[in-house]
């Protein structure tokens, strides 16, 4: 492989790493809509408006609360913690009410295993979207930035063994998971430390990306690739 073919491929891997460092959290965005109202209330850092709300910022000792108002009766309710996008169910409640109610949650059952909460809401009209922030906790301290980085370490040493590899089929596919594995590494860490929206599915872009290199670099500079013709 000539040296231009491998910066042209490098390149275009990177590139598609890359995307994904520059999705910001997009909470900003984010509102409740369909006429529906909600507030939002912890027990020591007070209420917010979580239909003008984008980052909700609580501490570790709070407890929290949710009431939400719509202008017709809602027949069902539904709240999801997002992760790399991708909903993991909270809550699930069926009736025929103008008014819902949610918790309380403690924060403390919750901050050991991650400091940033993507929480998405649904019903029979409304939607809406937060991103809960635990101020006092460190992004490396949890569970889910602790396994991050040793995901995103195993993944780059990973990596940077396949160099030298010869660059066969298995090579290829073990690089790809090894690769897919930083990457979500990565994106846990991203997570915790408030660079990537959770709540996006444009996350996913960098575990991609880490299995797009795993299948590029095996070999790159294996010895016998480079005495062949």
């Amino acid at each position: 492989m000539s040296k231009l073919a491998l910066i042209t491929r490098l390149s275009g891997a990177l590139l598609l790493v890359m995307v994904g460092f520059i999705v910001v959290p997009t909470a900003g965005q984010a509102s409740v809509s369909g006429g529906c109202t909600a507030t939002g209330t912890a027990s020591r850092s007070g209420s917010v408006d979580l239909g003008s709300a984008t980052v909700w910022h609580v501490k570790a000792a709070d407890v929290l609360t949710g009431l939400a108002y719509a202008p017709t009766p809602q027949k069902e309710a539904h709240l999801k913690v997002v992760l790399f996008g991708v909903g993991l169910p909270l809550l699930d409640r069926a009736g025929n009410d103008t008014v819902g109610r949610a918790g309380p949650y403690r924060i403390a059952d919750y901050d050991r295993y991650t400091r940033v909460l993507a929480v998405y809401g649904t019903s029979t009209r409304c939607d809406g979207y937060i991103l809960i922030v635990v101020d006092d906790v460190s992004p490396l301290t949890t569970w889910a930035g602790v396994l991050g980085i040793i995901a995103f370490v195993l993944g780059l040493i990973g990596l940077i063994a396949s160099l030298t590899q010869a660059p066969s089929g298995n090579a290829r596919i073990v690089g790809a998971v090894v690769g897919v594995v930083g990457g979500l590494g990565l994106g846990l860490v991203l997570q915790e430390t408030l660079i990537l929206d959770p709540g996006s599915p444009f996350g996913l872009l960098i575990p991609a990306g880490g299995g797009v290199l795993g299948m590029i670099l095996p070999g790159v500079f294996n010895s016998r690739r480079a005495a062949g013709p």
